[in-house]
């Protein structure tokens, strides 16, 4: 089997990865490659190393970097852009995903309350339901910003070992 074996599992299970979300392929295999290397590598060497054009390259890695899987750096002396992947899954998910939601919950909050203010002093039936179901989103949307605000303010690994003794304690007392 060997190293080169382990790679082609690996560089398939992004691949599907990439399948599983809506995306191309080419996506997981972008950061399969970078996954693996300890230098970052330019446009053309990820190009080259795919199979892929450098426009659909160029293209793939602009989702990536912006999701904050893969990370654009320089090299001095070099006007080239290279690139690397983020391999610390759990920084990733800390930086890009959580902080994402944080700012979805964030602008949620503020589109709720202005649409809440939309319909301050209207007394109509309609405006009670669309009160209601506003009022109803916005405790909702309280809960997880605090959800959120727990797995970044502490240790991921910690705050999912507390969440599985508070179920599986809530289990076995039912």
């Amino acid at each position: 089997m060997g190293v080169e074996e382990a790679k082609k599992i690996m560089m398939e299970h992004f691949a599907n990865a990439a399948r599983r979300f809506g995306l191309n392929e080419l996506y997981g295999y972008i950061y399969g490659v970078l996954f693996f290397e300890d230098e970052p590598l330019s446009l053309g060497e990820i190009a080259e190393r795919t199979g892929y054009s450098l426009s659909h390259v160029s293209t793939a890695l602009k989702l990536l970097e912006s999701v904050g899987l893969v990370k654009r750096v320089k090299k001095p002396g070099d006007k080239k852009a290279y690139y690397t992947a983020i391999k610390n899954i759990r920084e990733w998910r800390r930086e890009a995903y959580y902080k994402r939601l944080e700012e979805d919950i964030e602008q949620t909050k503020i589109n709720l309350t202005r649409a809440l203010k939309e319909i301050e002093g209207d007394d109509s039936e309609e405006a009670k339901r669309i009160r209601e179901r506003i009022e109803f989103a916005l405790e909702r949307n309280a809960i997880a910003e605090k959800i959120v605000n727990i797995f970044l303010k502490n240790d991921e690994d910690e705050v999912l070992k507390k969440i599985l003794e508070c179920v599986e304690k809530k289990i076995r007392e039912e």
